[in-house]
C-alpha cells in the first residue's frame, strides 16, 4: 500500500504520527506485516487499509519513545494492546490515520484519547444531532462562533476522545450521553461527567484540546491534564 509519514507536534513534547495512505494500492500481502493479521481476514478492503495505516502510525508513535518494532495488537473489545510502560490512541478518517504515544505509569491514571473527523454537512448535523449532544449542549453549540455544524463536529470528536483516553480504566462501553459540553471557546472544550464511570466519578471535568480547519479537525484529550 501507498502511504506517506509525516508528524507534527499537536502540544509541546506530544508527538502525533500522519499517514496519509492510498486504500485504492492495498494488497493482501501488505497486511502480512501484522502479526495479528489473520483477525482482519473477513473484513473488506477499506478497514484493512485504515486498519493497515493506524497501526503504521502507531509503530512509529512508539518509535518516538524507543519502542523499537513493536506492533499493537487488537484487545478483547478491538482496542489497540500497548506495551508495558506505554499508552496510547489511534484514529483513521478517509485517506488519513493518526497515532499519538504517552509513557504509562503504575501509580497515575494515565490515558489519551486522539480523534479525527471530517466536518460534518450542516443538513447531516440537523438531522443526527440528538444522537451526539443534549438540548442544554444544542444551545451552547448554537451560541458559540461557529456554525452549528462545525460546533457538533468538535462535539463529537471530543466525546469520542473523551472515550477512547477513559476506556482503559472503565473497561465497558458507553455513550455520548455519559458526558456533556460544559465549555467550548478557539481551542479548549470542557467535558462534565453526568454519570460515574469506574473510577470517575458524576461531576468530573475533562478538557479537550482541538485544532480544525474548513473540512477536517483533530480532537486530543489526556488524562491528567
Amino acid at each position: 500500500m501507498q502511504y506517506q509519514l509525516s508528524h507534527f507536534d499537536f502540544l509541546p513534547h506530544l508527538r502525533v504520527y500522519r499517514v496519509d495512505f492510498d486504500a485504492t494500492t492495498f494488497q493482501p500481502n501488505d497486511l502480512l506485516w501484522l502479526p495479528h493479521h489473520q483477525r482482519l481476514s473477513n473484513s473488506v478492503v477499506k478497514r484493512k487499509a485504515e486498519h493497515l495505516a493506524g497501526r503504521i502510525a502507531a509503530c512509529e508513535a512508539l518509535r518516538f519513545h524507543g519502542v523499537n518494532d513493536y506492533v499493537p495488537g487488537i484487545g478483547l473489545h478491538r482496542e489497540p494492546c500497548w506495551p508495558p510502560g506505554f499508552t496510547g490512541s489511534v484514529t483513521h478518517s478517509g485517506n488519513v490515520a493518526l497515532s499519538t504515544v504517552i509513557t504509562d505509569s503504575a501509580d497515575m491514571r494515565e490515558g489519551i484519547g486522539i480523534d479525527y473527523e471530517e466536518i460534518i454537512a450542516p443538513h447531516i448535523a440537523e438531522e443526527i444531532h440528538g444522537g451526539i449532544i443534549d438540548c442544554a449542549e444544542k444551545e451552547l453549540l448554537r451560541q458559540s462562533r461557529w456554525p452549528f455544524h462545525y460546533a457538533l463536529t468538535i462535539a463529537f470528536c471530543a466525546k469520542e476522545s473523551l472515550f477512547k483516553a477513559l476506556f482503559r480504566h472503565v473497561g465497558r462501553y458507553f455513550d455520548f450521553s455519559y458526558a456533556s459540553i460544559s465549555k467550548i471557546d478557539e481551542t479548549r472544550l470542557t467535558l462534565t461527567l453526568n454519570h460515574s464511570l469506574g473510577p470517575y466519578k458524576k461531576g468530573n471535568t475533562f478538557m479537550a484540546i482541538w485544532n480544525g480547519d474548513a473540512e477536517k479537525l483533530i480532537t486530543l484529550i489526556r488524562l491528567g491534564w
